[in-house]
């Protein structure tokens, strides 16, 4: 080659070197990089957006927000602009559900999530940042309940969380066996009803009479029909225990505890007459006009057991002994029947007339 050409072709490779870093310079891009809110230059040779982001060290979730898309190209003076999502484990009365958002406060997530009202309840400051690995936020709101307590009705606006909240922050107080007709941990709903039940149990003794028994004995010298209680029957006593659940007022359980003989009931003794009346014989004292009732109250008081001062006159009548065995009677007069009594007493009327009774057989004829 001459001499004169090696010069020449110097100067071209030179001019061909700087050819192409003048090129390589005009290829690199300026670009604005905004991630979380927070802006920043970069300069780059990236074509797309999300070598752009690549290239930043910047990896990207599903649940991102990259605008414009990763797939877009990049020209000089572009902005790109990415915001990380943030996991939320979020309670809305009671309800959890896990949500993204992009939002960089609580508050910002709270619009996000369509949740604008003030007189929300919020488990967390309205000013708190989201950090990049999320968090639980716990939403209360407002809504309307029915409470009924002590026989009271009426709707309540509340942002309480719980039954059992909504009860506090209305003052009511439980006793220890009262109840509520939710749990008191469950969540509040809008429109549920609320009842609380005032329970109140008791002992209580409750007294039942015990029957006594009769305890019949044959007595051969009473005639048939005549019937003589000897002791008096007296009934006995069971206590008996309950515990009692009175529901608002209303008894709605009993249970029996324990039952307890506080007096043991005594038996009734009858003699029970087995002596055969004697036979009709046609001859029986008639009684028709005569007033025996009148002559009893004169003689006795009309008592059947009357004995006198000197206990010579004995029943209803009267009787001396020997008057009394005279007509047919046996034992003593005051220990028979009324009847007995007056069957005799027609047959001494008969057999001697009303003077037998100086003093009271006038009234025969009242």
């Amino acid at each position: 080659m001459p001499r004169s050409l090696k010069p020449v072709l110097l100067a071209l490779v030179l001019l061909g070197l700087l050819g192409g870093s003048l090129a390589y310079f005009a290829a690199q891009k300026s670009l604005t990089v905004t991630v979380d809110g927070q802006a920043r230059e970069v300069r780059t040779y990236a074509g797309t957006v999300g070598e752009v982001l690549e290239e930043a060290g910047l990896q990207t979730q599903s649940h991102d927000v990259v605008l414009p898309d990763a797939a877009a190209p990049v020209s000089d003076g572009d902005t790109v602009v990415l915001n990380r999502a943030r996991p939320l484990t979020l309670t809305v009365d009671g309800v959890q559900s896990e949500v993204y958002v992009t939002a960089l406060s609580v508050d910002e997530a709270l619009a996000q999530l369509g949740y604008r009202a003030e007189d929300l309840v919020v488990s967390a400051s309205r000013s708190e940042r989201l950090p990049l690995d999320g968090m639980a936020l716990s939403i209360t709101t407002p809504k309307d309940v029915t409470l009924v307590v002590d026989g009271q009705e009426r709707v309540v606006t509340t942002t309480a969380a719980t039954a059992g909240d909504l009860l506090v922050e209305q003052g009511v107080v439980l006793g220890a066996t009262d109840r509520t007709s939710v749990y008191p941990e469950q969540a509040l709903l809008a429109h549920m009803r609320l009842q609380v039940f005032r329970v109140q149990v008791t002992e209580v003794a409750v007294p039942t009479p015990i029957d006594y028994q009769t305890v019949e004995t044959e007595d051969p010298n009473a005639f048939e029909g005549d019937d003589t209680v000897t002791q008096e029957g007296v009934e006995g006593e069971q206590v008996t225990t309950y515990r009692v659940t009175v529901t608002d007022g209303v008894e709605t359980a009993r249970e029996q505890l324990a039952a307890t003989v506080t007096r043991e009931p005594v038996a009734e003794l009858v003699t029970v007459g087995t002596k055969a009346r004697p036979a009709s014989s046609g001859n029986e004292p008639s009684a028709d006009g005569l007033n025996w009732a009148a002559l009893a109250a004169c003689e006795s008081g009309g008592r059947p057991t009357a004995v006198s001062g000197t206990g010579k006159y004995r029943g209803m009548y009267q009787f001396s002994q020997g008057t009394w065995n005279a007509v047919g009677g046996s034992g003593d007069p005051a220990a028979a029947s009324a009847d007995e009594q007056t069957y005799r007493a027609q047959l001494l009327y008969q057999r001697s007339g009303a003077g037998q009774w100086p003093h009271c057989g006038s009234r025969l004829f009242n």
